[in-house]
């Protein structure tokens, strides 16, 4: 394997390390963002990695290229309208920078399509799950961390930022981990198959500790999906190792709920206590509650966004985000709706959510072209889902980096299927 590429992932996995340990620095009030400098070295790696190797003449290169260039000159215009300081000029960049690695990681790949295939690209996701769960569950057993509310034990989060953010990194490592499992089944790879089993048990139990209604509802959707999925439809496993793994998954649950029944019950009550807050807080308003208030944000959003003493470019080019962060602050946390669709309507405009929708459309294109859903498919699905509904996904480096590289997985998939589609003809 090629020194950049061995160079890339371990830079790409070490993400969720990089993010716990920039936590704790700022807890501790050290001033020390290595999470800044960290986004910031993988951008320029990406783009030096990028340029040097070339842009072949090809459709998905005209969309990458569009979308970046046209988000960043954006970025430049409003802030011209918009007569900002250059404060709030670097702030915006900063974000577009955040942004703009789910963009760089797929072309990245891409171009190195035929060095990738010579991996087992799955494994990518399986480090970083593997460094999700040390990253949360440590600081929980050293009695370190964050709670997402003070004096609650309601959505632990550890050193990492935001409680959304981790929610979706979680849902996706367990999607990827599940699969992982069914498959070193499948291969009667006994070893293999205990410890991915044992990990996304973890998965699972972070998810409950995090204590988020989205993360909690999902684990257990897809732990029901993936039993049905191994005792049905997977043809190659015989009956009697089925009827073992099942009994094995039952009992090693069973133990988790009685070694670990504490743990469960105050989680458990954790995420009643936040949802009973919100109920109380929002008094009765189920509507509030089921979209966590983001149904007001979107009426300020959008009372702002077509506000008649705007300047008339606007509704085509945003406000950016610095901007409705000092300006709207009422609407949503910090100017934001929490949700990305309108996050980018109204912070890149028109034109920019039309760039953004394009990529996305087209990874999402290519990924239902397959027959049979793929995990990557599955992945790009919940993630997209999760962005529009409850965002922290395109504005998030946590996230958009995990975006990434589910779409360099896609186009992977593609571009494997497209080669052997022309050694048959």
């Amino acid at each position: 394997m090629p020194s950049n590429i061995i160079f890339f992932i371990g830079l790409t996995i070490i993400f969720p390390l990089v993010d716990c340990v920039n936590g704790f620095l700022l807890s501790s009030h050290i001033n020390l963002p290595i999470g800044i400098f960290y986004r910031a070295f993988y951008f320029l790696y990406l783009l030096v990695a990028i340029f040097s190797y070339g842009f072949p003449r090809k459709f998905y290169t005209f969309l990458t290229v569009q979308c970046l260039l046209g988000c960043f000159l954006i970025i430049l215009f409003q802030n011209v309208v918009l007569q900002n300081p250059f404060s709030l000029l670097v702030s915006d960049l900063v974000t577009i920078i955040k942004f703009s690695l789910w963009l760089l990681i797929p072309y990245y790949i891409y171009q190195r399509r035929e060095e990738f295939r010579n991996i087992n690209y799955s494994d990518l996701f399986l480090f970083i799950s593997l460094f999700l769960v040390l990253g949360l569950f440590i600081p929980y057993a050293l009695d370190m961390g964050h709670y997402t509310y003070a004096n609650s034990n309601a959505g632990y989060k550890g050193f990492f930022f935001a409680t959304n953010d981790i929610t979706i990194a979680f849902m996706i490592a367990t999607i990827f981990t599940g699969r992982a499992v069914t498959l070193s089944i499948v291969n009667k790879r006994k070893w293999a198959s205990l410890f991915l089993l044992l990990l996304y048990l973890g998965l699972l139990s972070s998810l409950l500790l995090i204590s988020t209604k989205t993360g909690v509802v999902f684990g257990v959707i897809y732990t029901i999906a993936l039993l049905i999925d191994f005792l049905f439809f997977e043809k190659k496993i015989q009956s009697i190792y089925r009827i073992f793994m099942v009994s094995l998954f039952t009992v090693s649950i069973a133990c988790l709920i009685f070694v670990g029944k504490d743990f469960i019950i105050g989680a458990i009550s954790g995420t009643y206590a936040r949802i009973t807050y919100f109920y109380h807080l929002y008094d009765g308003n189920l509507i509030r509650l089921l979209t966590s208030s983001r149904s007001e944000y979107l009426k300020l959003g959008f009372q702002s966004f077509w506000d008649s003493s705007n300047p008339f470019s606007i509704p085509w080019i945003g406000f950016g985000f610095e901007y409705r962060l000092i300006h709207f602050g009422g609407a949503g946390v910090g100017g934001l709706m929490e949700m990305d669709f309108f996050d980018t309507l109204f912070g890149l405009g028109l034109i920019g959510t039309l760039l953004v929708n394009s990529v996305i459309g087209y990874f999402l294109i290519l990924s239902l072209r397959r027959k049979n859903l793929s995990t990557h498919t599955i992945a790009l699905i919940t993630i997209l889902l999760y962005s529009f509904f409850a965002g922290h996904v395109l504005f998030s480096a946590l996230c958009t980096t995990l975006l990434g590289l589910i779409c360099g997985g896609i186009m992977l998939t593609h571009t494997r299927n497209d080669q052997l589609g022309r050694r048959r003809m």
